[in-house]
């Protein structure tokens, strides 16, 4: 490794000067594992052979510099001092997130003020102080301000916002009330100590950027904010990055943008909306059920009807059903095969029944990948896959955003950036193979990109870089932190993979005259994605036509030939009904069960309506079915689409919310 003390980069009046270093490669692989550790740690290092490079151009713009610098100390010339480097505060949301940023750019110096934790780095460009606002700090005020917390003025509905408040002993947030609604303590937490600090902080810095997260309530984040915060600063701005990487940072550090006012009233109308809609409806079940714990949302009904509907259909649904195993291994279930006198009887003549293979054939087909992870199709595969509840899934995807490790998780979106496909063509080249890799940008519509891994790092891989101490993270990962990330890594490298190849079976069985038709595969040709992401279902075995197979084991059970709903599969089809957004996806559930409206089975972790739910459902759909039922919670999500794209006007939409309660208050509510 050669590197003159005189060449290297430095800073001065003029900026920073140009420098260079060249390393002697005498060990290809060596050098080839100090260029992959490298990328490790700075991930847009780029390390460029000799030939490539122009020196005698590099040579005489370090000289240029270091002339420059030689002047500077003698005298010779005047600096002309343009501050290249500005002071700026940095807001995010969590504590998390703000000291991974910190960490990209060495060891941070932290101070602490009030409640909060200050990370100073310098990235070159700012001298930045990186903070955590812990998410909103003001939300509508819950005492009667108007329309539960809304004003209307001169025909404009104006939300009043105060700063969230949260109860020192039992930790209900609460807006507006001077003691805790649920305990009645009075000693709680106040939000604007968090204003009050980042004045302070503003007050001290050139510039404020808000680096909350990319979506409509972090936008609503920032503008609070930023409003807060007017008076205390010059200059503020909104950055925006969907991965918590240096290079991400480095790259909204240098395009800020003005705070979507499109997005942030999108926000307001969904929180009034919300609002207007759940204090109401849950007012009228308080008053008819006796109980203060009841709630009720537009989304959350519908959500709630579907549970129940499909457990009625559960119930009916009650049949007999007769597994059977053939010689070669291959299992069978038999449904709605006739009963002649008992089903004892039936399964006695089935236990000596012979399977005839009465068709058989074979097709090479081509099975193409999956696409990256969503929102949806993430909670769905972690709930069928891992066991993990939709909850706790966006928890820890959380924190691998903010460890930054995955890229933003609330996505309805399957792009893939060039970063990601590049990250994708370096691991599949080096741990797979060269010729398994097949790019794809995939598309689906949506602000964001999908869900993928920032570094090209498999699990295991992963666990040894943070047990070495070269990958910090804010905190210890749990089991299922790294098995969320292993779901998430295969499946997108699965999705820049090229096709698998496999022989497809369709088999038609013949038993005692009943028929059964079998489709599957029954040999890979090539692996393709599959070495990622591999079948969930057994190959089949390869039967030919007119062979016979003994039954060596039969098995009656009666039970629902329909499944109950899981959390994943509930996910699905509010994406499929396009009700919900990524970012509710999960409370919905949440809420469901923690109103004891539903609840999950043990075992197969299966969703359950009470008979408090039933109810409930029955209740608001037969005294506010137009409020609650799923198309008119389609078209409103459809209206909050339109504001944030600019075509619809909020105050408008606002309005017609507020005609529709109208028609549903009872005579004399105000």
């Amino acid at each position: 490794y050669i590197q003159a003390s005189g060449r290297t980069s430095r800073m001065f009046a003029g900026g920073i000067s140009r420098g260079a270093s060249i390393v002697i490669v005498d060990d290809k692989k060596v050098f080839e594992g100090l260029v992959r550790k490298s990328r490790w740690i700075v991930e847009d290092i780029e390390w460029k052979a000799l030939e490539e490079v122009n020196i005698k151009e590099l040579i005489d713009e370090i000289d240029r510099d270091r002339n420059i610098i030689k002047m500077l100390r003698e005298g010779r010339i005047r600096a002309e001092f343009k501050d290249p480097v500005k002071s700026a505060l940095l807001i995010v949301e969590s504590p998390s997130k703000a000291r991974t940023i910190a960490n990209f750019f060495g060891r941070p110096s932290r101070r602490r003020i009030g409640r909060l934790t200050v990370y100073e780095i310098s990235t070159g460009r700012y001298m930045l102080s990186i903070v955590a606002s812990g998410g909103h700090v003001f939300d509508l005020v819950m005492r009667r301000e108007g329309i539960y917390g809304t004003r209307v003025i001169n025909g404009k509905f104006i939300p009043v916002y105060g700063t969230i408040r949260r109860c020192l002993s039992c930790g209900e947030q609460f807006v507006g009330l001077d003691k805790c609604p649920v305990c009645k303590s009075e000693e709680y937490y106040d939000k604007v100590d968090i204003i009050r600090t980042l004045e302070d902080l503003a007050r001290e810095v050139d510039i404020v950027l808000l680096g909350t997260d990319p979506d409509t309530e972090g936008e609503k984040i920032s503008w609070d904010i930023a409003v807060s915060l007017k008076p205390y600063t010059k200059r503020t701005n909104r950055i925006e990055f969907h991965e918590v990487t240096k290079r991400a940072i480095l790259e909204a550090l240098e395009h800020p943008r003005d705070i979507n006012t499109l997005l942030v009233e999108a926000q307001i109308v969904r929180r009034i909306e919300d609002r207007w809609i759940g204090f109401m409806l849950s007012e009228e079940l308080w008053e008819t059920f006796g109980s203060r714990r009841l709630s009720a949302g537009r989304v959350q009904t519908p959500v709630l009807g579907w549970i129940i509907e499909r457990y009625n259909e559960y119930r009916r649904s009650i049949k007999d059903f007769f597994y059977l195993t053939l010689e070669n291994g291959l299992r069978l279930v038999l449904e709605d095969y006739p009963i002649k006198e008992s089903p004892k009887a039936t399964l006695e003549e089935l236990k000596d029944a012979v399977c005839t293979v009465e068709k058989a054939e074979f097709n090479e087909v081509e099975l193409t990948p999956p696409p990256p992870f969503t929102t949806d199709s993430m909670i769905r595969e972690a709930s069928s896959l891992l066991g993990i509840e939709a909850i706790e899934t966006m928890s820890i995807a959380q924190d691998l955003f903010e460890f930054g490790l995955i890229t933003y998780h609330r996505t309805d979106s399957t792009r893939v950036s060039s970063v990601g496909r590049a990250i994708a063509k370096e691991y599949i080249s080096e741990n797979i193979g060269p010729d398994y890799y097949q790019g794809r940008e995939w598309l689906r519509e949506g602000a964001h990109e999908c869900i993928r891994p920032t570094r090209p790092l498999d699990v295991d891989k992963l666990r040894l870089l943070i047990r070495d101490g070269i990958l910090r993270v804010p905190r210890p990962l749990t089991r299922n932190h790294y098995r969320l990330y292993s779901l998430i890594f295969n499946r997108f490298m699965a999705s820049q993979m090229k096709p698998a190849k496999v022989v497809k079976a369709h088999y038609v069985l013949d038993i005692n005259g009943y028929k059964k038709e079998l489709e599957g595969i029954v040999e890979v040709l090539y692996d393709g994605f599959l070495k990622m992401y591999p079948l969930r279902e057994p190959l089949l075995p390869r039967m030919d036509q007119g062979m016979k197979l003994k039954v060596t084991s039969a098995l009656h059970q009666r039970r629902p030939s329909i499944k109950l709903f899981s959390q994943g599969e509930v996910v699905d089809l509010m994406r499929k009904r396009g009700i919900g957004r990524p970012s509710t996806y999960a409370k919905i559930i949440r809420t469901l069960l923690e109103r004891r409206y539903v609840i999950e089975s043990r075992k197969k972790r299966r969703l359950i309506p009470t008979k408090l739910g039933i109810k409930v459902y029955e209740f608001l759909s037969q005294n506010y079915k137009t409020l609650v039922s799923e198309e008119r919670t389609r078209k409103l999500e459809e209206l909050m689409d339109k504001i944030e794209l600019g075509q619809e006007d909020y105050q408008k939409v606002i309005k017609e919310l507020y005609e529709e309660m109208k028609s549903f208050a009872r005579v004399g509510y105000d």
